[in-house]
């Protein structure tokens, strides 16, 4: 019998669980979430909430990349988007923005790491229907029992 681990199952020695061999700067439509250290809500600060959000837009446009709707929940960020013209792989990108908000987070009286280490990504298909993830990621806070009027999400008017 086979010895097998707990916890997420990966293919002999690939730790990753990135597509081995496809191009992660392709103009295609990313839905990444992104956790922050278990146990912790630092985006429940209100001031750092904001801060992260205005971050997150300016380095999508800075970076040339397509942002089609985004949701920053207090433990954890939903996000869809594109490299489009950035020439950056998603990593690239979703590791610059981790960055960033880590160094903010300091300012803000956080210490430490402020990201877990790894990120969810699903690249959406073709069969896929783009509006319906978007969507989805901007439903997150009432599907969380947050106020429907929640302040720190963003939706493309035109998906």
């Amino acid at each position: 019998m086979p010895n097998v681990r707990r916890g997420l199952r990966t293919w002999g020695d690939n730790k990753s669980v990135r597509l081995r061999g496809f191009d992660y700067s392709q103009h295609e439509p990313y839905h990444i979430i992104v956790r922050t250290r278990p146990d912790t809500r630092p985006f429940a600060d209100r001031a750092f909430a904001e801060h992260s959000c205005t971050t997150l837009t300016t380095l999508l446009v800075k970076l040339d990349a397509y942002l089609g709707c985004f949701c920053l929940m207090p433990d954890h960020l939903h996000l869809l988007f594109s490299p489009d013209r950035s020439e950056l792989t998603v990593g690239s990108i979703v590791g610059r923005y981790k960055g960033l908000t880590t160094a903010a987070s300091w300012k803000h009286g956080l210490s430490g790491r402020l990201w877990q280490t790894r990120f969810y990504d699903h690249i959406v298909r073709m069969s896929e229907n783009v509006r319906k993830v978007a969507q989805y990621i901007y439903e997150n806070p009432e599907r969380r029992g947050l106020p429907a009027e929640y302040p720190f999400r963003w939706i493309d008017p035109a998906l």
